[in-house]
């Protein structure tokens, strides 16, 4: 799947139109056939949320009884708590473009899917409100911010939805970047 180099503060209006219609086909196509099809659903759906700050994707996909277990404790439960988290993290870091790693899939319709993925946010916290007060005039070196994920994907009320997640994170580079 194609990714922009750029960040969204970066582009041209007609680019960030370009790639946002770019992954909104993506997510319309889905069959939710193959695992490589939850792959570029969810590596899609990732960008739209997190570049392109369309948090109410959030809604599309997780289960209101979402469980998703994360490193430290800070766990998160249903998609509420997953909006309000994506929020927060919006605002400490304003301009966070988020760059694909890796993604991979096993499963089928008939089981359910399973997905794991690794992206790293470049960043900055200028301009972000984090729990300390205004971000410091600092950014995320490539790589520093790494997060990896996996997912349990079942279809669920009708519709394909994230039922579990686990996650980690760089929280070093979160201390070091807010204090």
């Amino acid at each position: 799947m194609k990714q922009s180099e750029k960040k969204i503060t970066e582009m041209t209006r007609e680019e960030i139109l370009a790639e946002r219609a770019y992954y909104e086909e993506i997510v319309k196509n889905c069959k939710y056939e193959k695992p490589q099809d939850i792959a570029d659903l969810f590596q899609a759906y990732t960008m739209l949320i997190w570049k392109h700050k369309q948090v109410g994707r959030v809604y599309d996909f997780y289960y209101d009884g979402l469980q998703e277990q994360r490193d430290g404790g800070a766990n998160l439960n249903g998609s509420e708590h997953v909006v309000w988290d994506t929020l927060c993290a919006l605002s400490r870091f304003p301009d966070l473009d988020c760059i694909f790693v890796d993604i991979h899939c096993t499963g089928n319709p008939k089981d359910g899917f399973r997905f794991g993925q690794v992206v790293y946010n470049l960043a900055g916290a200028k301009g972000g409100i984090g729990p300390n007060g205004p971000g410091k005039d600092l950014a995320f070196e490539p790589f520093e911010d790494l997060e990896m994920c996996e997912c349990w994907i079942e279809f669920i009320d009708g519709k394909w939805r994230v039922a579990k997640e686990a996650s980690i994170r760089s929280n070093g580079a979160y201390r070091r970047i807010l204090g």
